[in-house]
């Protein structure tokens, strides 16, 4: 897999702190969820591959080059979203898009192709020629998006792309920055909301006090950091036996029953699933789903975190 990003004992000194050195890279396709803390490193390293910031030591490319030395040959095709927009307030979405279309050597046709098309991507079409001071936090947010699309990157670099996001617009991103993979794109995403990384990520690089503490698929993450899973299945008529076949099955380590639902913890390096479902099945108990916790990736974070000290 082609790299599109590559840190190489990145270090970067601001003399109160240090942040590296970082080693990682994201292959071309990826979607990597950037997680850590705040004041981790997570926004140093967005930096310093932009090329915003010059690594002290080590080495910084993106797409083969330095983007520091080469900026603008480097950051050809890559889309940026900050955290915190800092957009004209006395401007209109379109006209933003099109100053930005202007910035990236888009000939006027080109521009006038794409605003419409990007802001009705992000559900602003409607609010084309309303002033961005007027717009509430949620709606600059989607702009801030908006803005990075523009010019057909192939690489997005979103910070935090979902706060003040509405749910049926969380909903309507995952859709558009999964079509955007599906087409070849490439996506690195900082977030503190673990469902949306374990939503919209293929993998994730865990920043926490300057240095690197993991770099993975999401799976190896949940099963390097956690002692235990913890397995939920839903059934339509549970009962004392079925709870004891469970706890027999080898490999569990507890089965607590509520009403229409068992949580079950399987020990580290496990995966039960099949043999928890083959019993419920001989207990004609109704199985209608299975699954793993879905707050288990808030879990890994959390004791990645801790065990990095």
């Amino acid at each position: 897999m082609d790299s599109v990003l590559e840190l190489n004992q990145a270090v970067k000194d601001y003399g109160s702190r240090v942040i590296g050195p970082l080693s990682f890279s994201v292959g071309r396709g990826e979607v990597v969820g950037l997680l850590g803390p705040n004041g981790s490193g997570k926004s140093t390293s967005i930096r310093m591959a932009l090329g915003l910031a010059r690594p002290t030591t080590g080495e910084v490319r993106l797409m083969g080059m330095d983007p520091y030395r080469q900026h603008s040959r480097a950051l050809v095709g890559v889309g940026y979203s900050p955290e915190l927009p800092n957009l004209q307030t006395f401007m209109t979405p379109a006209e933003l898009l099109t100053l930005v279309g202007r910035e990236l050597s888009l000939k006027r046709s080109e521009i006038d192709a794409q605003t419409p098309k990007v802001l009705e991507n992000v559900g602003l079409l409607a609010y084309r020629d309303y002033r961005i001071g007027k717009l509430s936090k949620g709606m600059v947010q989607r702009l801030s998006v908006a803005q990075a699309m523009m010019g057909s990157p192939s690489l997005l670099i979103l910070d935090e792309p979902m706060i003040g996001i509405d749910p049926a617009g969380v909903v309507h991103f995952r859709s558009i920055f999964r079509e955007f993979v599906s087409g070849g794109g490439t996506i690195i995403m900082s977030s503190h909301i673990m469902s949306e990384v374990e939503n919209l990520c293929s993998s994730v690089a865990v920043v926490h006090s300057g240095k690197l503490v993991f770099r993975g698929g999401i799976s190896d993450f949940i099963e390097s950091s956690l002692n235990s899973r913890l397995i939920l299945v839903e059934v339509r008529t549970p009962s004392p036996a079925l709870v004891e076949k469970l706890r027999v099955i080898p490999g569990v380590r507890s089965v607590t029953a509520t009403e229409g639902s068992l949580a079950i913890t399987a020990e580290k390096g496990t995966d039960l699933r099949s043999e928890i479902s083959s019993a419920v099945v001989a207990m004609d108990a109704g199985l209608l789903s299975i699954g793993y916790s879905r707050s288990e990736i808030d879990e890994a974070y959390v004791a990645a975190i801790r065990g990095s000290g």
